[in-house]
């Protein structure tokens, strides 16, 4: 049995397996500094617990569109197994806000194939709950390229 934490970004429902977060902290308290030559997708960094790290908006990276600072109500901090070239260890990403949880039983169902430019490239599976479709990330993939 699996435990996810569900999340929503533009309206869209994501989840993130428990095994993989590393702590979940309020946005409004933060201060996002501007890093040199991230990507659009990344507006920069902050210090959590001490700790420099780097912040993936997601609405940008799952090409929902762009969002004001203020919409976003939390950070999900968590464990990156790949991605920014073993620089980092950890990413937050910046999300609406956290639904709840939800634990499987069973399989996840694959991502959707669309094309190279959907977002489903982030997203390492499926899965229905309560009649909502959503959406699986892996942390290190939203990290890459």
């Amino acid at each position: 049995m699996k435990s996810y934490l569900t999340f929503k970004t533009a309206g869209v429902d994501f989840a993130c397996d428990f095994d993989d977060i590393i702590r979940i902290e309020a946005a409004a308290d933060k201060t996002v500094t501007a890093a040199p030559s991230f990507p659009e997708y990344m507006p920069g960094t902050y210090v959590s617990e001490g700790e420099v790290v780097p912040v993936i908006d997601t609405a940008r990276r799952f090409g929902l569109g762009r969002r004001v600072r203020g919409e976003y109500s939390c950070f999900i901090v968590a464990k990156l197994t790949e991605g920014l070239d073993g620089r980092y260890d950890r990413c937050a990403a910046l999300t609406d806000e956290v639904c709840g949880s939800v634990k499987l039983e069973e399989e996840l169902s694959p991502p959707p194939a669309v094309n190279s430019e959907s977002f489903a490239k982030y997203v390492s599976g499926t899965f229905v709950h309560d009649g909502k479709i959503y959406y699986v990330i892996t942390p290190g993939l939203l990290c890459g390229e």
